[in-house]
């Protein structure tokens, strides 16, 4: 452990580090869980203004130091690696602080900020700084979707022709809270399996009112982008379905399914899809994943960033040009 990175995180919350006693979810679950788990990183600290956040935590995790202040923490215990878990508003100037540090690489949650002004101006910073920033969306690193990036890149299923996709969260989240919280995600992951800039050609519905629906027609490439953001369900749901010439594959929260076209069982002279895998065998390790590429960036500071500064700005783009439909931003 003498050579373990050592890693700090600010914001002591759920994605922090309490999701790790969620009995549920696959661990590692948060950001605190994931540096522990991994045998090239050590936990050495935690900030939080919340005194009782900082007390869990310190039990939690035992001889890791706790601050009140973020900025003093940063300052002194100087990590080699630094994990931004922290309310959006106050990403930025941590940012700041973490790149006018030298910490070498700093994870930060998404989304990046409130507004795109906030990060062109850490941009600016972070391309003369030595410090690479990685943004957490964690689904870049999760086995399942990596196994259907690669299906599209090699063409297994045909060409994809479009994505159908439905993002519910919160019986009387306005869609504005919803798209700001996952919606960032959702956004990324489309951009990611496709390996294109998405294009936001309309967005109708209420983005304000509680519980309100928003329709989003967009192309990423050649491909064909509807998607679904709402409140008023009293569940989640996460969740994309593409079609292929010869295929489809629902991916989701809980949901992996492959199908595969096939010579029709009912109808002669034609042709069906067929179910060839119904779930996820074994861990997706999204956490886990995250945490090996930020311990190989540390280690290695010319490794391509495979969640960068950039991707994350792009998103808060994308979002903005969704509101602007209805003139808010």
């Amino acid at each position: 452990m003498n050579n373990a990175l050592r890693c700090a995180v600010v914001g002591l919350g759920r994605i922090g580090s309490t999701l790790e006693k969620d009995p549920l979810r696959e661990k590692p679950a948060s950001h605190a869980g994931a540096i522990h788990n991994h045998p090239g990183a050590i936990l050495t600290a935690g900030a939080d203004p919340n005194e009782e956040r900082r007390q869990e935590f310190a039990k939690d995790w035992a001889g890791v130091k706790t601050y009140q202040d973020s900025f003093e923490m940063i300052r002194i215990e100087k990590p080699q690696i630094l994990h931004i878990a922290s309310w959006t508003e106050t990403h930025p100037k941590l940012l700041q602080a973490a790149l006018d540090g030298g910490i070498p690489v700093i994870v930060c949650e998404k989304p990046l900020a409130d507004s795109l002004e906030e990060v062109r101006t850490v941009m600016e910073s972070a391309r003369s700084s030595s410090s690479c920033v990685l943004v957490n969306h964690e689904r870049r690193f999760s086995h399942d979707y990596q196994s259907v990036r690669k299906i599209i890149l090699n063409r297994k299923l045909g060409r994809l022709h479009s994505i159908s996709a439905r993002l519910f969260m919160g019986r009387k989240k306005p869609v504005k809270q919803v798209i700001y919280h996952d919606g960032t995600h959702m956004l990324d992951i489309i951009q990611f399996l496709t390996g294109k800039k998405l294009i936001i050609r309309n967005a109708t519905g209420d983005a304000v009112k509680e519980g309100g629906s928003l329709y989003i027609h967009a192309k990423a490439g050649k491909t064909a982008i509807n998607l679904e953001i709402s409140g008023g369900r009293d569940h989640l749901v996460f969740e994309l379905d593409l079609s292929f010439t010869s295929g489809r594959i629902r991916i989701g929260n809980g949901t992996y399914e492959v199908w595969e076209s096939l010579e029709s069982p009912y109808y002669t002279g034609f042709r069906s899809l067929a179910l060839k895998q119904g779930s996820w065998e074994g861990k997706t390790e999204y956490f886990s994943g995250m945490m090996d590429h930020t311990v190989s960036l540390a280690l290695n500071p010319a490794k391509k960033n495979e969640s960068s500064l950039e991707d994350g700005y792009a998103v808060l783009e994308l979002i903005r040009d969704i509101l602007g439909f209805h003139g808010i931003g």
